[in-house]
Parts: C-alpha cells; structure tokens; sequence
C-alpha cells in the first residue's frame, strides 16, 4: 500500500515532519516514508493499492492505555435520573443485573462498538478492563473476531477482584496480555505470589485499578502494617510489567520506590475529576522519568485528544502559566509514553511514522500547516486538531480500518440499547 499526497507527522526526530511526503507500506509494517515525489518514483509503478492522502495530515495512531468497557453501556454520570437511584447506588445494581445476563454476545457488542469510536478518533488500540462475571465469556476469542471485521488492537482482561476470582482465571486456560487487579486488600501474601508467577508465566501485564484510593490505603496498614505500593515492592511485583491506574496520593518516597523499578502509571484525567478526584503528582513523576500515559477510563468516548488538553489546562494552571512546559509534557503523554506501553504489551514498535514501524496510522482532513519549529505542532496538536481535525482515514496493521467516505451503520446502536434497557427494567 502506498500513502501519498499527505502531510507526515513521523514523531522521528530524524524524519520530523514532511509537508508533501508519502509512506509504503508492505504487510503490517511501514516500509519507507519521505518526499512524495522520492517515495512515488520508488514505489508507485509497481504498487497495486495507492491511497490518495488529500493533503491530510498523518499521525500514528493513537494508544488509549485504560478504557473501561462497561462505561460504553452506563457511563458513571447521566443516567441516574432514568433509574431514580442515587449514584453511589447505581454501579453496583447495574453490576449485580449484568452478573445475570453478561455472554459472549453483550461482550462482542461492548467490544464492537469500542473499535469503530476508537477508529472514528484516530485510535488504534485501546487496553483496558471488563468487571468480573464469573469468566462467563471468551475474552480473547471474541475480540479476535471483532478485529477481523473492524482491524484493531485490544489489550483487555477480565478484573480480578479476590483470589477465587485468581484461581477461575488460572483453571479457565485464557492467557491474557492485561490482568486488571482490583481491592488489593483482598490478597494475602499468598495470592499475590500466585499473581506473580501466572503473570510472569504468561507474559502479561497486571494493572493495579485503584477507585477508591484512601480507603485501601487505610484497609492496607490496618491488614499488612504497609501501603498497597510498599507491598508491591516487597512483593517484589513492581517493575515494567506494572502499571498503576488512577493513583494521587503517592508521596515522594512511592514515587522514588516507582522510578527505581520502572513500574508504569495511568491517569484518565477526565474520569477522576467528575469524581471530585485531587489531581496527581505528574511533574514530579515525569521528572524522575516514570511512564505516565492517558487513558479514557469510564468517559465513553474515546476522544483521547480531549484527555490530553483536559490534561494540559489542569497543568498549565496547577503551574501557573508555564505554558511551553505543560504542551510539552502532555505531548510527551499523549504521543510517546503510550506508544511505549503499547510496544511492551504487543511486541511491536508504535508510535512512529517510521521504517520498521507497525503501519498503525490516521490521516486528518485539516487546514493547518505543520508549522517548523516545536511549538506550533505541539500546540495545534492539542487545539487545532480537536477543533479542526476531522478523521479522513485510519489504517491498522496496514490495512484500511475506517473510511470516513463509507457507511459503516449496523444494528450496532439498536444492539447497545437493548441492553441498557434490558439493565434498567431489571433493577430494583
């Protein structure tokens, strides 16, 4: 496949950005990018599938490093005035309706419907978490199936809530690339030696979700005389197979314990200030060159370029107006601490337009000129292309996933309602 008549946003500081450029693509892997005219004369007489880029810009696509699935069904705000329970309420009767009904079928269409609004912003992959039901469902094999109809990257598991849930994910022969750990209050010394070695035998990442923060931590020194992280380090399960979600109130010495080992962390920006939630230490991670990406969390829309200016306006006022520094950190979150954890979790570089890189991009129909130095870029990256940009096209593994020209209605919408009225006429 050849790319041309398009302007190329490599995130290679030796490429930079090319404003008339063209990208070949052989399999699921970038080939070749430059100058149109260069990549056209090498590649153009012999290639079969050229795409006309119409002067779009072109950016690798983007990783949204936590999604929770259910929020595509209930968000965590809005609906309580067609339920008529009060919000602390409502997560738990949605979860224990859910418990009754959850299948294949619920999560297919749950996981359907994360891959066209991820493709519809420009998203390529989304890792992320299911609640537990009981290992009722086929995880992977259902998402195998949707990548084929709509080609996409999932890197989800099933939440582990307590050890029984542990040892069901252990007996049920599913090897997943994410295990989701929540209430690690619940596991003993024991439990979390078992979580050590089935994440190590498997290969996969776990995930700390922490939702109500404080009070774990609490529950943590009352059981175990030690904070969750301090039981992680003497556990010895931090390090760059961990990542942390949605923490804040790490102290200077956990963020020391965080960069010593290399474990990762998580924030959905969005997410913990409809929660009322305190923002987090980003600067002082950041200076000590920890991991930190951007994830949605439970807001369902996948516009992971709203997470990012949400982000840098908290920034640049927490800062108080150092603006270059806020751009430049947000960016850095948005475009290569995610494509970090993304290459960990697929064994595939992301996060550059570049040779050897997986062809996972998306052209923008937008106006603005790319601009020669390093402010304007990161500054319309987060402005300009959220109020401008619209997507043109993105393609995964080198093959074209969503086509803004086309018609991609299904009963996809029907399908989604169904449940969520199935949900609410059940709750009681």
């Amino acid at each position: 496949m050849l790319v041309t008549n398009v302007k190329v946003v490599t995130n290679d500081v030796e490429s930079g950005m090319i404003e008339n450029g063209a990208i070949e693509i052989k399999d699921d892997e970038i080939i070749d990018v430059g100058e149109r005219e260069e990549i056209e004369k090498k590649y153009g007489k012999t290639e079969k599938e050229i795409l006309d880029g119409r002067r779009g810009i072109v950016l690798p696509g983007f990783v949204d490093t936590y999604v929770n699935f259910e929020s595509f069904i209930f968000p965590d705000f809005g609906i309580e005035e067609k339920t008529g329970f009060p919000p602390e309420d409502l997560k738990r009767k949605i979860y224990d309706v859910l418990q009754s009904f959850f299948d294949d079928n619920v999560f297919f269409t749950i996981a359907e419907k994360i891959a066209i609004e991820g493709l519809r912003h420009g998203i390529t992959c989304v890792i992320g978490s299911i609640d537990r039901y009981l290992h009722k469902i086929e995880v992977e094999k259902n998402l195998q199936i949707v990548s084929k109809m709509h080609p996409f990257k999932f890197g989800v598991g099933e939440s582990v809530q307590t050890p029984e849930d542990l040892q069901r994910l252990i007996k049920s022969g599913e090897k997943p690339k994410y295990i989701p750990l929540n209430s690690i209050t619940n596991f003993d010394e024991n439990s979390m030696i078992t979580l050590k070695n089935f994440s190590k035998e498997i290969d996969a990442f776990v995930a700390i979700l922490l939702s109500d923060e404080q009070k774990e931590e609490q529950e943590a020194f009352t059981k175990y005389g030690m904070s969750n992280l301090e039981r992680l380090r003497h556990l010895n399960l931090l390090g760059e197979r961990m990542i942390i979600v949605n923490a804040r109130h790490f102290t200077e010495t956990d963020l020391d314990v965080m960069a010593a080992s290399g474990t990762l962390a998580v924030y959905c920006t969005r997410q913990m200030m409809t929660h009322g939630s305190q923002f987090p230490n980003i600067d002082g991670m950041m200076g000590r060159s920890i991991n930190v990406s951007l994830g949605t969390g439970t807001i369902p829309d996948l516009s992971i370029l709203m997470e990012a200016q949400v982000t840098f306006l908290l920034r640049k006022m927490l800062k108080e107006g150092a603006d270059f520094d806020s751009v430049y950190q947000t960016k850095k979150m948005l475009l290569e601490n995610s494509y970090r954890l993304g290459t960990k979790l697929f064994d595939r570089p992301m996060g550059k337009i570049a040779p050897g890189y997986v062809a996972d991009l998306a052209i923008y129909d937008c106006e603005c000129n790319l601009g020669d130095q390093k402010r304007p870029i990161l500054r319309k990256l987060i402005f300009d292309f959220l109020r401008d940009a619209k997507i043109y096209m993105t393609i995964v593994n080198g093959t074209v996933a969503y086509d803004s020209t086309k018609d991609y209605e299904n009963d996809l919408e029907d399908r989604l309602e169904e449940i969520r009225n199935k949900v609410i006429s059940n709750l009681r």
